[in-house]
């Protein structure tokens, strides 16, 4: 294995990364090159051109940046799944424990990488809401608290909310394989935070840290883990 181009997050980081889907014809096809029978499998079953283009520009891209820490091309990345559907790298150097999370939505992609501690990453183009979703995402004192909220915060809050809960799921490994009211959040506090139960559980809740990314105006996002004390490092 070749030395590694990029440091590893230190236990107290997260890097993050950030990037536009929509990549030029040239870099498709480079990111296509790099890509596992299994990956070009799940690009091919896509019925829009666009959304085929949008998962290989992804996964080019988570590709190349785990080959920038692990010291290999972007092809060598040896990507597996637990039996929870997450990806997990099954080469690293001796002593890393690099763990990692994908999300996006639309054309915006984030990457959140650690090392020693699962994380879960969760961006959230800001749209109309539909009627039942904050039925499905909140528990009974969150929706008292969206209910109260003036209409014209309600969709940046609520997007806001979903992806503090995805961002936690996924770094469960879980994804929506458990329900969102899992977490419940206190929705008037804005950016970092923590849940406010997890489980119904307010001991739980404390082991938990919610960033907040924000990536645009028109993007929530939110980067979580089973761990407080850390902090992101934006890699952009």
């Amino acid at each position: 294995m070749s030395p590694s181009l990029l440091s590893p997050p230190s236990p107290q980081e997260v890097h993050v990364w950030q990037w536009d889907l929509d990549v030029s014809g040239g870099s498709f096809d480079g990111h296509w090159d790099t890509l596992s029978a299994q990956e070009r499998e799940r690009a091919n079953r896509f019925l829009h051109e666009l959304h085929r283009r949008r998962f290989v520009a992804g996964r080019g891209e988570l590709r190349r940046r785990l080959g920038c820490y692990l010291g290999v091309s972007a092809r060598e990345v040896a990507i597996d799944y637990g039996s929870d559907g997450k990806p997990f790298c099954t080469i690293q150097p001796p002593g890393w424990t690099l763990c990692f999370n994908l999300s996006h939505s639309e054309n915006a992609a984030a990457l959140a990488v650690s090392n020693g501690f699962e994380i879960g990453i969760d961006v959230e183009l800001i749209r109309p809401i539909e009627e039942n979703l904050p039925l499905e995402v909140f528990s009974a004192q969150e929706r008292v608290q969206f209910a109260a909220l003036p209409e014209a915060q309600r969709q940046h809050v609520f997007f806001e909310s979903w992806a503090r809960k995805e961002a936690c799921l996924k770094a469960l490994g879980t994804g929506f394989m458990i329900a969102p009211t899992h977490f419940e959040f206190d929705l008037s506090v804005r950016g970092d935070t923590t849940p406010r139960r997890v489980g119904g559980d307010p001991a739980e809740a404390a082991h938990w840290g919610v960033r907040d990314l924000s990536p645009s105006a028109v993007c929530a996002g939110a980067v979580a883990a089973r761990r407080t004390g850390w902090t992101i490092v934006r890699m952009n």
